[in-house]
């Protein structure tokens, strides 16, 4: 049972009811307010005209009468003249009594007929009136003239006329109203539903499409229209495409990361073994093995450590706390370790600063280990002898932090690739300077997280020339956030 409600209300709440629902609903509110627009219009007309008419009736009625006011006259005239049925004549004297009566039934001849129109018709300057009103659930129209003789007011003619006729009118009309609306909501609806169910097929394909789609593959959708489910579909696509190319980076980056492990790994092993092999090794050549060994065990934890910055970059658990900090200290500090390693290769390591103090609020460690990379890759690729610059500078908005070398440069089809992780553009090279392949894309992540981006400038076998660019504003913004 609870299955059989849970797909009923599926039906009734996805876009296809959905749209139907709301035609239905338009057209609901608009036949109803034109109805009642029309209905009260037809109501006003019909009752003006009647009310004209018996006006009518009456001036005839007292224009007559005032050639010979005589009951006499009255009693023989009236019944001669065309009457609508259903209607109720009465004549009275200035005194408001009834001289005539249509009605003999419940005649009021003889007795006095207080009325407000007619006592308005017997006033010295007596004024024509005429009403329609409703009373006990019943239509009345009326109408009061004053008999003039000699510009003077000598009676009045009141003449009373049930609406019932006019009212059933204005009920059939009601009713023909009422049928013709349920016609045209149902038209609408099976229209709606029609149009709804060929607007809402593509999105119910696309679903489908989406629902059958292998777990282990991700396919795309054919894109056959260029209105916005064509959008959604190539929308869609896009993501197939994204998806798909973070799938590869994916894979390539566990099969480059269990590479890089799996190496000293491999080489501890194979060490070890050779010390297990040997008989009564010489002390030397125990401790050549374990220095080898202890490299490689040092080499894993940087992979590792690295492998950590990565994760915490990627899942923003880096502790950022942004604080000012002059920037001329963090460089001379990456000068100053990086300046052994320099000398060890007889290369020109520099440092050019502006004089002016440059402070920015930043995320020390992060920044640090970002310019850090960039420096050491320098100089691990530039040839001994070779010449290493690090520089600071800043125009209104930004910060530079450049390093530039002499190295052996990078291929142009490749410095869109530096920053991927594990990537190296000579592997042998990496392989004798410990390089992990992860030092540039852990600095990038850091210039990121300070809003910034890197420069790279590159000819192979001439140099490369790597600029850090800071935005002050956005990192004075993050600053302000913290």
């Amino acid at each position: 049972m609870v299955i059989i409600l849970k797909k009923h209300d599926w039906r009734f709440t996805n876009i296809r009811w959905k749209i139907v629902s709301t035609y239905i609903i338009i057209i609901i509110v608009v036949l109803a307010v034109l109805s009642s627009f029309l209905l009260n219009t037809l109501y006003s007309y019909l009752f003006d005209q009647k009310r004209v008419e018996v006006l009518t009736s009456a001036n005839i009625i007292a224009s007559t009468l005032s050639e010979s006011f005589t009951e006499e006259y009255i009693t023989k005239k009236i019944p001669q003249m065309s009457l609508e049925k259903n209607s109720r004549t009465i004549v009275v004297d200035t005194a408001s009594t009834v001289i005539y009566d249509s009605y003999l039934e419940t005649s009021l001849k003889g007795k006095t007929f207080i009325n407000s129109s007619i006592t308005s018709a017997l006033m010295k300057n007596g004024k024509d009136s005429a009403h329609y009103y409703k009373e006990n659930g019943s239509w009345f129209i009326d109408a009061a003239v004053p008999v003039i003789k000699n510009s003077k007011p000598i009676g009045a003619v009141f003449i009373i006329v049930s609406g019932d006729s006019t009212e059933q009118v204005i009920t059939h009309i009601r009713n023909s109203i009422f049928i013709l609306g349920i016609l045209i909501v149902v038209f609408v609806g099976i229209f709606s539903t029609s149009m709804a169910s060929i607007l809402t097929l593509p999105v119910e394909k696309l679903t489908g499409f989406i629902n059958n789609m292998p777990k282990d593959s991700l396919q795309k959708v054919e894109v056959t229209t260029k209105d916005e489910i064509g959008q959604l579909a190539m929308a869609f696509n896009s993501l197939i495409d994204r998806l798909a190319e973070l799938e590869d980076k994916r894979r390539a980056f566990v099969s480059d990361a269990s590479h890089e492990l799996k190496t000293p790994l491999s080489i501890i092993k194979l060490l070890s073994d050779s010390l297990i092999q040997t008989e009564n090794p010489d002390p030397e050549f125990i401790k050549e093995f374990l220095n080898d060994m202890n490299k490689e065990v040092e080499r894993l934890t940087r992979i590792i450590e690295r492998l950590l910055n990565l994760t915490q970059l990627d899942s923003k658990q880096l502790n950022t706390q942004f604080v000012h900090t002059d920037m001329k200290e963090v460089l001379k500090e990456i000068y100053k370790k990086l300046l052994p390693l320099a000398d060890k290769k007889k290369i020109q390591f520099s440092l050019n600063m502006m004089e002016d103090e440059v402070i920015l609020p930043i995320e020390r460690d992060s920044l640090t280990e970002a310019i850090y990379n960039i420096a050491d890759n320098s100089i691990k690729y530039t040839e001994d002898g070779g010449e290493v610059t690090m520089e600071l500078s800043r125009d209104l908005g930004n910060v530079f932090i450049s390093v530039s070398d002499t190295g052996i440069g990078i291929p142009k089809e490749e410095a869109q690739k530096i920053f991927d992780r594990f990537y190296r553009v000579d592997k042998a090279r990496a392989r004798e300077t410990g390089g992990t392949g992860l030092g540039l894309a852990i600095a990038l992540d850091a210039v990121k997280l300070h809003g910034g981006f890197i420069e790279v400038n590159s000819e192979e076998g001439k140099g490369s020339k790597f600029t850090i660019v800071l935005p002050y504003d956005d990192i004075k913004s993050k600053t302000e956030n913290n």
